[in-house]
């Protein structure tokens, strides 16, 4: 997949969270999980690489996180 289709799919995650901080340690955190053997939420993942993978499982709905006020959320 050539890197402007990446950029346009990291944008489109950034546009959908409050802030690009929350994107990068939901990111960095799904990504260590999944380099430490956990298997992928999406069936045949596009990407070889855990930071692109969590990116696709986020965009897909399948990541949720805890915003400050206690409430889950994921991107829908």
């Amino acid at each position: 997949m050539s890197m402007l289709k990446k950029v346009e799919m990291i944008n489109r995650a950034i546009d959908s969270l409050d802030s690009r901080y929350r994107l990068s340690v939901i990111l960095q955190k799904r990504a260590k999980l999944i380099n430490q053997g956990d298997t992928p939420l999406i069936q045949n993942p596009r990407f070889k690489k855990e930071f692109f993978i969590a990116l696709e499982e986020l965009l897909a709905g399948k990541l949720l996180w805890k915003k400050p006020d206690g409430e889950w959320e994921s991107i829908r």
